[in-house]
């Protein structure tokens, strides 16, 4: 990993383009991660812990059901949006209060004896469950869908420029765009890509013309469009929202997740087969299947799985102890973090 900016005496490692704040500075310095890993720095200092998160209480909505509740308030919602009559299962994670994981599967992306990142193997890890507000799909196999992916700072297949990506932050927020262009936010560091197709379903909050040409979405079981279709989005505010359905165009898809906020979007895979979501009640409570119709159990996520996916994890629960030790000659300050 190559070292970037420094603050005071103490490198930054770069993943993205940029450095990402105050919050930012205070996490990466002291050797603290969002996600439950523990990389601790060097550096002649003290540094002070992080701030605990002050989190508005959040609320029931007009429009949508809460599905998980923890105790900052509602963690997930959902919805059900009815267009070009399908009926479509619209999820959303709570920005602020919940973050994403990407996983990598055991078949795919194919990767080489030692190069995944311990946390993100193909099931949901012990870090990961105490924390569990749900998991589902990612995208296409590779290479057919011609994107990257990397994950936790590991590069498993090279970042595609102009490819549809769904980026995960170190600061726990999540972006959604064309890769060298709308993506990255040069102001935040990356820790993780999943990249997707070319086209995006949603752009600038409209549903873009590419979503009527079946064509480029994928192919599908038969000759038909309306297959099994998920994608996900990004909204005004940050929250994740994921679109599901076993019976669907990408239009459909698009258009709810217009319809519910999505400002960007792209698709992740398709097929009755892969198209897969799962929520807690509560967070670490069992997850329950939430698409009508969809073949697997989410456990599929916990016990190991084939393909890459994301995990949801509750945000708000993060903690870090302080331990003072030594690094190179110097005392520096440990922070071990847990979700």
């Amino acid at each position: 990993m190559a070292s970037g900016s420094l603050i005071g005496n103490l490198p930054i490692p770069r993943l993205g383009r940029g450095i990402g704040g105050a919050l930012l500075a205070s996490v990466a310095l002291s050797g603290c991660s969002l996600f439950g890993q523990t990389d601790p720095f060097a550096g002649a200092a003290p540094v002070g812990a992080p701030a605990t998160p002050v989190v508005a209480p959040q609320l029931p909505e007009p429009n949508w059901t809460p599905s998980t509740k923890g105790s900052v308030g509602v963690l997930s919602d959902h919805r059900v949006v009815a267009t070009e009559g399908f009926s479509i299962t619209v999820t959303r994670f709570r920005a602020k209060v919940t973050t994403l994981n990407l996983h990598v599967g055991s078949e795919d992306p194919v990767t080489r004896p030692g190069q995944v990142p311990a946390n993100a193997t193909n099931s949901i890890n012990a870090v990961e469950r105490p924390v569990l507000v749900g998991a589902f799909n990612g995208g296409f196999k590779h290479p057919a869908d011609l994107g990257g992916f990397l994950v936790n700072g590991v590069t498993i297949h090279p970042l595609v420029p102009g490819i549809s990506s769904l980026v995960l932050y170190m600061d726990g927020s999540v972006g959604i765009g064309k890769w060298g262009s709308t993506v990255p936010d040069q102001a935040k560091q990356v820790r993780s890509v999943r990249q997707n197709l070319p086209v995006l379903l949603v752009d600038h909050a409209a549903v873009t013309s590419s979503a009527s040409m079946n064509s480029v979405w994928g192919g599908t079981i038969g000759t038909s469009p309306v297959v099994a279709r998920s994608g996900v989005g990004v909204d005004a505010k940050g929250s994740v929202i994921v679109a599901n359905s076993m019976h669907a165009t990408p239009r459909a898809i698009a258009t709810a997740l217009q319809v519910a906020g999505a400002v960007t979007a792209l698709e992740t895979d398709i097929n009755p087969y892969w198209v897969t979501l799962g929520l807690s009640a509560i967070p670490g409570g069992p997850m329950t299947a939430q698409v009508p119709g969809e073949w697997h159990a989410p456990t599929i996520f916990q016990t190991g799985w084939t393909r890459d996916f994301f995990v949801v994890v509750a945000r708000n629960q993060v903690t870090c102890a302080p331990s003072f030790g030594t690094a190179q000659g110097v005392n520096v300050l440990h922070q071990r973090c847990a979700i």
